[in-house]
């Protein structure tokens, strides 16, 4: 899995093997993140039922409204589809919680299912937790962070965004690849850990530092005519 995925089909399966890795490897706490534009998440939930199983776990959404969608498109299926809120009430002991797009409003709910599900898979698709909009950028996200999220493995992830995409499948490193044409890419580095704004600059516009040093270089050469 040291590729980046090229099709729907190529993801889902890239994804359902980190996340049987990572759930192997003894990671209960799982994060998947496949912010591809326009991706129906939908798609997603049914995609990750081979690993969880096709019964006795649960697909929380925000909201129960989002939740009924979710049974009205989905069908019978023999896995819940409930709000995070309906989930905190039921009672019951699922073997896994696949927490879908939860934003920072319901943290706390989160929290605490996440806390009963304590020894057995607690999933976040797509997280939105961390908005900054709603935590803050602040002492707020950073104890969010820390307390929370810090204590899930990242499984697996494809985020592009304008000249790049980032790509993680566990157990490998973080991988950036840079898009060189339209949907052809070239990976131009790994890290261990998440790469930052600057790591993401370096490794994608390696000479874009040089060119602004032989800049300044010419500009002081001028003065000194």
């Amino acid at each position: 899995m040291s590729e980046l995925p090229r099709t729907l089909d190529e993801t889902l399966d890239q994804c359902r093997q980190a996340l049987a890795a990572a759930l192997a490897g003894g990671k209960t706490r799982a994060q998947i993140d496949i912010k591809v534009p326009g991706l129906d998440v939908l798609v997603l939930v049914p995609g990750l039922a081979p690993v969880l199983g096709e019964s006795g776990w649960a697909a929380a959404f925000a909201d129960p409204g989002a939740a009924a969608l979710a049974r009205r498109r989905l069908g019978a299926v023999g896995y819940e589809l409930r709000g995070l809120s309906e989930l905190k009430l039921r009672g019951g002991e699922r073997s896994a919680v696949l927490a879908v797009e939860p934003s920072a409003i319901e943290v706390e709910t989160v929290e605490l299912i996440a806390a009963r599900t304590e020894g057995r898979p607690f999933i976040l698709l797509n997280s939105r937790l961390q908005e900054a909009g709603v935590v803050g950028i602040g002492l707020a996200g950073r104890q969010l962070r820390d307390r929370f999220l810090s204590t899930f493995e990242m499984a697996y992830a494809v985020q592009p965004f304008e000249g790049g995409s980032l790509y993680r499948a566990y157990p490998g490193p973080w991988q950036l690849w840079r898009e060189t044409r339209e949907g052809d890419y070239t990976k131009v580095g790994e890290f261990e850990t998440r790469p930052l704004g600057e790591d993401i600059d370096r490794a994608l516009y390696p000479k874009k530092g040089e060119a602004l040093l032989d800049g300044l270089r010419r500009f002081l050469r001028a003065l000194g005519r």
